[in-house]
């Protein structure tokens, strides 16, 4: 157990000058609980889809009490049918006259949360709305607003909370105005005069789920503060506000982080959730903290990936992983309940005296109490947002004074988030309290630990499936054994909502149709591309897509593609419309169908037009670059497109049409869908350079790196990390043994955004790692002319790239290289 790195010591002698007090009679803000948010959106589409038992191995990691993350909250959005961060939520409502309360899958995980914690509490949120809410009612004009006519748009979000009552057993607790966008006293009074009176005047009103600002409305307008329970706050610094949201405070309501978080879920992720959940009550009397997203289960190459507490998102294999977000908060969650009280700063919590926070909360009508202690170095407590000052944080020794209190031991947990070699949640002896209430204990930087009365906590223990990251492939799936009203597995709406229902025509025959009539009020995306769902992965290159389409009348089209990103702005696409035009583009259909504007057409022609009643199949293949199409299985083209672009198998249409698709089918073509690695592993001392990508979702050995918590890029294969000769611009880079925070491994980065964009990985603070077209690697203060000094990762085949979507100028992806 050397790798504690601690010492509990009982103090027999009076505590020092330096002790902190923790005084059971200092009872302050009443803590409300920590959440995981599903939706902001559709952060769990893959996760309904996954097989048991692990889907339920899952929900027991999350929402199970003891067990693992024993969430208090979960914060679901209120689908309206728009994009809106991952992805597009079905509405209960695609129009003013339809209502289907069982869509989506919300009300399915509300629901298996509360059979395993029925005093879980409740949260629903809308990002977007139909647009029919924005309409006039008399007229049906369209205003792009939710807050035009009030009343509308309430009675909309009650059948909302009506139905999770009445068709699911749900209790709504909270319910909030529109996700990061204005909020109104019209509509915030008539949200709650609607409830009240459908018979539900217990539900919280949160406001409004964005900046302080709020807390500004709200005192300049005494009647909207009246209606509002809870001032809601996305992302609050800790630091920029130097009154510690005074403003808020003032209000006397609850103030929350009601949506917090957004990185990426490894060790620096949970070094920063650690954090914040302390510092923000230390610093500005937060109460509670709700993850963005609750779990990862989202494609790579949708926004924010595995921004989350953990990260599912292989549906065919059962496999998840980093958990260590997670375990962090398990930390706070198994060790209270809500309704507990904080203890005031300076007498039971507060900062460090070297860097790091302190928190304790005490059971109001009892004796149980918890503490929790964290220091994270600066290198790794950022989260993606808001910035993070410098502050010097240090280890040290700290004694505690306790006072009005009984206890003469306490139980304790303890991770570390300085090296990703340490365990977490990990027990450890009980912390002894002296006869006058002291005790000791040494705390290191990245230490987390949780010292309580409490001793029911556990450290749940499921066994994850391999990991097979490739999606498979050929694909077929003819939508008939899915419920109506559902996504079909595997596919993700990114503009509409694609739903399976039965064929009009064929009643043993089911078919995905576009519900969303009119555009929406949206939030992410406010009309562009007509509406798409994707499948598959963002490195797909060479694959073929064949879907049967059927046009609801002759100005729709339908659309299939490949090599498309999450908004099929760049792509291979090809489009038919009823009237028999058709369409090769490098770009999604644009909404009004004028392609005299970008998308400029490669090619375009017409073909016999296919009308409204039948059945007729289009399949488009893109190899290298090369792209042919068929209509009906007769050849319509065959070209040349751009090769640069790689991503998802699409389909779609030009704008809101009812336009069904059945019959899908996704095959590989052509010999690049074997790994080649043109050299034999590194040793130390090998040279490292840049290739082409290897194409398709598999995996080269010579390109197969992880990026560190500690900034180092390791070659999975053979252990070893990358390694900077000096850090002189124009060094060069070679394969060397791997050695904990060592300068010239040290590659630091945006950790989540690399992610999903291009990014830079510094070695210092001038100098950064480049390459050219060449495949010469090195590091430089700026990149060259025909090269590039910004980086993405792609975690599902381990590369690092050097850019996240297309680029004309540097042309097909290039991939880190451990060949020489």
């Amino acid at each position: 157990m050397q790798w504690w790195r601690l010492i509990f010591a009982l103090l027999v002698a009076d505590a020092s000058a330096g002790s902190l007090l923790v005084d059971r009679a200092a009872t302050n803000r009443t803590f409300a609980g920590i959440g995981g948010l599903s939706g902001g959106g559709a952060t769990s589409r893959l996760f309904v889809g996954y097989p048991e038992p692990q889907r339920s191995q899952l929900l027991d990691y999350l929402f199970k009490p003891n067990f693992g993350a024993s969430l208090h909250i979960l914060k679901v959005e209120i689908g309206g049918d728009s994009q809106s961060t991952d992805g597009t939520e079905s509405s209960h409502m695609h129009s003013k006259d339809d209502l289907d309360l069982t869509r989506g899958y919300e009300w399915w995980l509300m629901t298996e949360a509360k059979k395993r914690n029925p005093d879980i509490k409740l949260y629903a949120l809308p990002w977007t709305f139909p647009g029919w809410v924005g309409n006039d009612p008399v007229t049906g004009v369209p205003s792009g607003s939710p807050f035009t006519y009030p009343n509308q748009t309430a009675e909309y979000i009650t059948e909302w909370v009506k139905g999770a009552k009445g068709t699911w057993g749900l209790d709504i607790d909270y319910i909030g105005i529109w996700n990061e966008r204005p909020a109104t006293y019209s509509y915030a009074k008539a949200l709650k005069d609607t409830l009240a009176a459908a018979g539900f005047s217990r539900i919280q009103l949160v406001a409004k789920d964005a900046a302080a600002d709020i807390c500004d409305e709200l005192t300049a307008n005494p009647a909207f503060a009246a209606v509002v329970d809870v001032v809601g706050l996305h992302y609050p610094s800790d630091y920029a506000n130097n009154s510690g949201y005074a403003v808020c405070h003032e209000l006397n309501k609850p103030l929350w982080a009601s949506e917090e978080y957004d990185s990426y879920d490894d060790y620096n992720g949970a070094a920063c959730w650690a954090r914040v959940l302390h510092a923000h009550f230390a610093l500005s009397g937060i109460t509670a903290s709700i993850m963005w997203n609750l779990i990862g289960s989202y494609y790579h190459g949708t926004t924010n990936y595995a921004s989350s507490m953990m990260t599912a998102v292989q549906p065919w294999s059962g496999h998840w992983e980093n958990l260590e977000t997670l375990w962090a908060t398990a930390h706070m969650t198994q060790f209270t309940k809500v309704g507990w009280k904080y203890l005031s700063v300076g007498s039971g919590s507060g900062q460090l005296p070297q860097g790091g926070f302190y928190t304790t909360m005490v059971d109001p009508n009892g004796t149980d109490f918890s503490m929790f202690i964290v220091k994270i170095s600066h290198d790794h407590a950022s989260c993606i947002r808001p910035t993070l000052p410098m502050e010097v944080v240090q280890a040290e020794t700290l004694t505690f004074k306790l006072d009005g209190f009984a206890a003469k031991s306490l139980a304790v947990r303890w991770s570390n988030y300085e090296n990703e070699e340490k365990p977490q949640f990990v027990p450890l002896p009980d912390v002894l309290v002296g006869a006058d209430g002291t005790f000791t204990l040494e705390v290191a930087l990245g230490d987390y630990y949780t010292l309580s009365t409490i001793r029911t906590s556990a450290k749940g223990n499921y066994t994850s499936p391999a990991s097979r990251p490739s999606f498979p492939l050929p694909y077929s799936d003819n939508f008939n054994s899915y419920a109506t009203s559902q996504e079909a597995p595997y596919w993700t709406d990114q503009i509409g909502t694609f739903e399976i229902h039965t064929d009009a025509q064929n009643a043993s025959n089911k078919a995905m149709r576009q519900m969303v009539p009119q555009l929406p009020i949206g939030w992410a995306d406010l009309g562009t591309q007509g509406p798409m769902t994707l499948i598959g992965m963002k490195e797909w290159y060479d694959v073929s897509v064949e879907v049967r389409i059927r046009l609801p009348n002759i100005v729709a089209a339908g659309c299939v593609a490949t090599r498309v990103d999450q908004m099929w702005k760049n792509g291979v696409i090809f489009c038919l419309r009823g009237t028999g035009g058709w369409n090769l583009t490098h770009a999604g259909p644009p909404q009004n169908g004028n392609y005299s504007a970008k998308p400029a057409p490669v090619l375009s022609g017409t073909v016999a037009p296919p009308g409204t009643q039948g059945w007729h199949t289009l399949k488009l293949a893109t190899l290298g670059a090369n792209a042919t199409g068929w209509y009906d299985g007769r050849q319509v083209f065959t070209t040349t497109v751009r090769d640069y672009d790689t991503g998802f198998a699409a389909m779609g249409t030009e704008t809101w049409h009812a336009v069904e698709f059945d019959d899908a089918k996704i095959e590989p073509l052509g010999a690049n869908w074997t790994p080649t690695s043109p050299c034999p592993p590194p040793t130390s001392g090998s040279t490292v350079r840049s290739r082409p990508c290897q194409a398709n979702g598999v995996a080269a050995e010579d390109q197969t790196f992880v990026l560190t918590s500690d900034w180092a890029i390791m070659h999975k294969p053979s252990g070893l990390c990358v390694e900077a000769s000096s850090n002189n611009s124009g060094a060069g880079l070679t394969m060397e043994r791997c050695i904990f925070q060592s300068p010239m491994q040290s590659f630091v980065n945006d950790y989540t955004n690399i992610r999903n964009q291009d990014k830079p990985m510094n070695l210092t603070d001038t100098i950064r790692l480049v390459g050219t077209l060449n495949g010469d690697v090195h590091v430089a203060s700026s990149s060259a002319p025909n090269g590039w000094g910004l980086w993405s990762y792609f975690p599902n085949t381990f590369q690092l790239r050097n850019t996240y979507d297309s680029d004309a100028a540097l042309g097909y992806p290039m991939c880190l290289s451990a060949c020489a």
